[in-house]
């Protein structure tokens, strides 16, 4: 189809000359177009035109300094999924999504939905990137006629009713990527979704390599096709709503997955990742306060806990591996006006994964214990004016046998923290302009001030491979190597190096900066 901005005008006036002409021809005439449509399409099309077109978006982007100079960085706790965002987000990031009107009539809608997403670390003038097809869809509404009566089927990479916590911008239900789906079923009480959604994981395993007789990863694509069943709007009471959800993940790895030799003499190939999990989801909504309180319980295990499902254990170190992980969590977060002048977020939880005992040479020293993530926050904001408003946010994080690692500068050596109880306290200060006040006004500009306070691991190990047993060095307060892995780098746009350049040997210090936030 030709958009007004794509047609010369004359070209643009035949066009619509056209459209209303084949108008006048039912909607039922055309589904009958059958070959004829195949040789000649624009006999059963409609143009789109301006007015169909749909723009919306989201962006951020700022600046920012230490206290000891150089540029803005950014704290996470080593072994955390998260952190706390406010003030502490080093990156430019925009999603911009175009969507058109296809078909609306007698009750049927097709519609197209995409989504072009980028990432820069905010530093230069011109920063190469390379943008991201996060989403690009179309939904149909009606297909079914009576049948399902109000339902959409979609099919294509969508951002498939992801559930969130906004002030660590965390997804813990997240099951996005390509795939196809009904939803919006109604079954009386609520409604039914169902989808089938892939993502393709890469799985890390290690090998003994007979003729060197050294240690070698292996890294292979591991499918894994997630089908997903939600039962949501389930009325409970007043302003109180449930969500049930099942998630059954399939490891699919390749037929032809070389079989490699371990240590201990096992052989690994195929069925070692054709390991099958589930996600178990239960999420209460009370509308209160002019806002809301969720309550979410959440258990899963093998394939559902590994990186790339958008599910459960997704970076929290570490999930490469699809055997035996179990995972529970549990976490309440909201979003409320306590008074006319005072908004405020929040967030509790508390994260465990299990993993399996490692039977072969282990590549990370989690294997076989719980490493649990326990994070408390808050955010309150009080308001002067419309126009401005002064936001706190205090947030602390804290990963039981958690671990971290880094590589030197020259690429050639790994540093690796022995398991230990990673802490951070993070606070921020920031001073909000905007066009009226509440929690989630948009556009917003933050004059801010960020403080973060992290411990440190007792003992470093460092080389090529790092078995846990391979202690090489003792953490003491002079170590800018233990400063550096007491924090996590994993998508903060915040390196090592760049902390030790600018901490050395201290783990606290402060940023500031300022930054715009926008979504429409």
């Amino acid at each position: 189809m030709l958009s007004r901005h794509q047609t010369p005008s004359t070209l643009s006036t035949g066009l619509k000359a056209l459209s209303e002409a084949v108008s006048s021809i039912s909607r039922r005439s055309c589904q009958y177009c059958g070959a004829v449509a195949i040789a000649s399409a624009s006999t059963c099309a409609l143009a789109v035109t301006g007015d169909d077109i749909n723009f919306n978006g989201y962006a951020r982007s700022g600046i920012g300094s230490t206290d000891k100079g150089g540029e803005q960085l950014c704290f996470k706790a080593a072994g955390a999924p998260s952190k706390y965002r406010l003030g502490n987000e080093c990156e430019t990031y925009a999603e911009l999504k175009f969507g058109a009107d296809l078909f609306d009539q007698d009750d049927v809608q097709f519609y197209l939905d995409t989504n072009i997403a980028y990432k820069v670390g905010q530093q230069t003038d011109v920063e190469p990137t390379e943008p991201w097809a996060r989403e690009m869809n179309i939904r149909a509404t009606g297909v079914f006629g009576d049948a399902l009566p109000g339902s959409t089927l979609w099919v294509g990479k969508r951002l498939y009713n992801r559930h969130d916590v906004h002030m660590i911008d965390y997804y813990y239900w997240n099951v996005s990527g390509p795939g196809v789906g009904i939803e919006n079923i109604d079954v009386g009480m609520g409604k039914l979704d169902v989808a089938w959604v892939r993502n393709q994981n890469g799985v890390k395993y290690d090998k003994w390599n007979q003729g060197t007789k050294k240690l070698a990863y292996e890294t292979e694509t591991v499918t894994t096709n997630i089908l997903d069943f939600r039962w949501n709007e389930i009325p409970i009471v007043h302003n109180l709503s449930l969500e049930l959800g099942l998630d059954y993940g399939v490891g699919s790895p390749p037929d032809n997955l070389p079989e490699v030799t371990l240590t201990n003499g096992d052989k690994v190939g195929k069925s070692y990742f054709d390991k099958n999990g589930w996600m178990l989801t239960g999420e209460l909504t009370w509308n209160v306060l002019e806002g809301f309180n969720k309550f979410i319980v959440q258990y899963a295990t093998d394939a559902m806990t590994g990186p790339g499902t958008g599910t459960a254990g997704s970076y929290l170190q570490t999930t490469d591996w699809y055997k035996g992980n179990k995972l529970f969590r549990v976490m309440d977060h909201g979003a409320v006006s306590l008074m006319p002048k005072l908004d405020m977020m929040y967030v509790l939880g508390v994260t465990q994964v299990k993993y399996d005992e490692d039977k072969i040479h282990p590549m990370y020293p989690n294997y076989g214990t719980k490493t649990t993530w326990m994070t408390a926050g808050v955010r309150p904001s009080w308001n002067w004016n419309d126009l401005t408003s002064t936001t706190i946010e205090l947030g602390y994080d804290q990963v039981k046998n958690a671990h971290s690692s880094f590589q030197k500068a020259d690429g050639k050596e790994l540093y690796s923290s022995n398991l230990f109880k990673s802490k951070l306290l993070k606070f921020t200060i920031a001073q909000q302009f905007h066009p009226q006040f509440g929690n989630w006004v948009r556009p917003q500009i933050r004059i801010f001030a960020t403080y973060a306070d992290w411990n440190t691991p007792d003992k470093f190990n460092t080389g090529k491979t790092l078995p846990p047993e391979n202690v090489k060095g003792q953490c003491t307060d002079s170590s800018t190597t233990c400063n550096a892995l007491g924090l996590e780098y994993f998508d903060t746009f915040t390196s090592a190096q760049q902390l030790m350049k600018a901490y050395g040997s201290k783990s606290d210090g402060w940023t500031y900066g300022a930054q715009m936030e926008i979504w429409f």
